[in-house]
């Protein structure tokens, strides 16, 4: 082969190996209310309405009102490698109405991600099942624009099924489960959690979530949460949480305050995401950054 052909072939191979680097991307972050993220995602046994559709489906039905919620967060990404950061955004849209004996919410997200796109259209069900307990349903239908193994951007859709149970034991405590993905249909999204709430005197109240890949190895894929909200004066409430997920290879934590008053809500927070390099799920190390902003009116 002539200098000329090799030189030819060095430059297209070159090529090919800077797009593979360039176009490598990680997995989209999880959708998550405001709250959420200041929690850094603890929460599966606290009574909420508007997380319904995100985390247990079930606590809806302890409510009897209805409401909207709107969000808008910034994403600020920096990979290991590279001094460069990029932005991108998130919206979400939910409404709920738990006036009646079965309540429900529906909600609208979508994510820009490093060229890649999600939107997901998710309802949520939760009835009671006694004086103390309550069960519910969540169904999301994701439609996502990301890149394939062979780095060409593809269009998939998946539909997802969860299932929620939440039990009150008394004024101070609840306990909460979820069954992610029931059936399955993404491979590393089927997981167990459990989670405990704990409320001291009106103005603390810790959190602590428990769960795991049952479909893997449960040490491999062990994943825990811990959060705390702390009441300041009536109507402010400032709260912190951090978490681990072995599965997925991520850790990261998360920090907010919230202002409640009888029909609106708004809703501050900052959550750190670590991406840890992983080969096994081929996976580069990343630093997030989530900033978001939400606005809930109650009727």
């Amino acid at each position: 082969m002539s200098s000329k052909y090799c030189k030819f072939y060095f430059l297209i191979c070159s090529i090919a190996m800077l797009s593979e680097t360039v176009y490598s991307r990680n997995r989209i972050p999880s959708f998550e209310t405001t709250r959420m993220k200041s929690t850094a995602g603890a929460g599966v046994a606290s009574i909420l309405m508007d997380e319904a559709t995100y985390l247990n489906p079930a606590t809806i039905a302890y409510y009897n009102q209805g409401g909207v919620l709107y969000q808008k967060a910034g994403i600020e990404t920096t990979q290991s490698d590279s001094a460069n950061t990029e932005e991108f955004k998130s919206t979400s849209i939910i409404a709920s109405d738990a006036k009646g004996l079965l309540g429900g919410s529906l909600s609208y997200n979508s994510i820009i991600y490093q060229g890649q796109e999600v939107k997901q259209f998710s309802s949520a069900f939760g009835r009671p099942i006694g004086k103390k307990s309550s069960f519910g349903v969540r169904y999301s239908h994701n439609v996502e624009e990301t890149f394939n193994a062979a780095n060409r951007l593809e269009k998939q859709k998946f539909n997802f099924l969860n299932f929620g149970i939440a039990h009150v034991i008394d004024e101070n405590l609840s306990l909460g489960f979820i069954l992610e993905d029931a059936f399955n249909e993404r491979p590393g999204t089927g997981r167990v959690l459990t989670g405990l709430q704990y409320v001291y005197g009106d103005f603390v109240s810790l959190m602590f979530d428990l769960g795991t890949d049952y479909r893997q190895n449960l040490s491999n894929s062990l994943l825990w949460k811990v959060g705390t909200q702390l009441r300041v004066f009536d109507d402010f409430f400032l709260r912190f949480g951090t978490f681990r997920d072995k599965g997925k290879a991520e850790k990261g934590s998360g920090a907010g305050i919230g202002w409640l008053q009888p029909r609106l809500v708004i809703e501050l927070a900052v959550k750190n995401l670590d991406y840890l390099e992983n080969l096994e799920l081929n996976q580069s190390s990343e630093q997030i950054k989530e900033t978001s902003f939400s606005l809930s009116y109650r009727f």
